[in-house]
This record gives structure tokens, sequence and C-alpha cells, in this order.
């Protein structure tokens, strides 16, 4: 029974290592690279008792910058969509965590899945705060789902997206 306990630590740090490795690797999420993100979305504002539900769309602005190299960005969403008859906007702090790195084997990586976290104000008394799943292809289009729950006018927004990479790709540079 000692053994076990003896080899449990050493156990932990081999994976430890092996895991560290393979995010060193791993070209998703650069160490200090900035991107931008231009994305059109549609979906619906529910209440989930009163009918019809509304539909919104608009187009977003997201810039974000890697904060913590193969797993974190930072970045602000500017966004302008149509709901209610109305053109209105919103903004704030966006959070995406990369959870997955799509492998393409003998290419390398073909993306990832993130899980992001956004909390934004509209110019309408909109305050939305949630999420969604997104995933970045090729490192150029990313395609996700998101729901949001205004907490202000107590509504849900549900939504889809697509949108493409409008920042330049940094190449990495020759020794």
């Amino acid at each position: 029974m000692k053994h076990i306990f003896m080899k449990i630590p050493i156990l932990v740090c081999g994976l430890l290592y092996i895991n560290m490795s393979a995010l060193a690797q791993d070209p998703e999420f650069p160490k200090n690279e900035f991107i931008m993100h231009l994305k059109l979305h549609n979906g619906m504002v529910t209440n989930f008792h009163a009918s019809p539900d509304v539909y919104v769309g608009g187009v977003q602005l997201v810039p974000q910058f890697t904060v913590v190299e193969n797993r974190l960005r930072l970045g602000v969403i500017a966004d302008a969509y149509y709901t209610g008859k109305k053109l209105q906007a919103a903004a704030g702090p966006t959070l995406s965590f990369k959870i997955k790195t799509i492998e393409l084997k003998k290419f390398g990586s073909g993306g990832n899945i993130n899980l992001s976290l956004d909390h934004l104000w509209g110019t309408g008394k909109q305050r939305l705060f949630g999420g969604g799943v997104n995933i970045d292809l090729l490192n150029f289009i990313v395609l996700g789902i998101t729901a949001h729950r205004d907490y202000n006018l107590n509504t849900w927004w549900m939504q889809g997206s697509f949108g493409f990479r409008i920042s330049k790709v940094k190449q990495p540079t020759q020794p």
C-alpha cells in the first residue's frame, strides 16, 4: 500500500509533463496573439412564456488578445443588431477558453473548439450575460451558438453565428 502512494506523485508529474509538452506544440491561441473576427449572428429573443418570439440579427466586431498561451483570450465585443423593429447596439467584455484543438494528423491543427463568456450592455437597457460554444476552423472561419440571459428585461437571447478572421495572421519568425 505504501508503494502505491509513492507512485501517484510520480504518475501525476509525468502526466503534467506530457500535457505541458503537448501544449507547447499547440498552434492554437499562441502567445501574444491579437486576433479580430467579424461575425454575423441571428436568432431570437424569448422569455419562453409569451409569443411570438422576437427576431434578432446583426454584426459583431470581436478583437481579442491571448492572455494565457494555448488556453485563454480576453477581448471586447462591439455589436450592432436589429430587434424589436429597432437598430440597436451593445458592447462588453468577452473571454474565450480553448477546450480542444482539432488535429488533422499529417496537416497539423485544423482549428479549435472554445467556450466563450460574455457580458454585454445594450442601448435598449439590455444587460446580457452568457456564452456559447465556438468552432474556429483553420484559424479563419468561426461557427458558434450562444445563449445570453438579459437579467434586466427578463429574456433569453438564443443565437447562431458565422464569422471570419479580419486581422492578419502573424507569421513565425525564422532564426
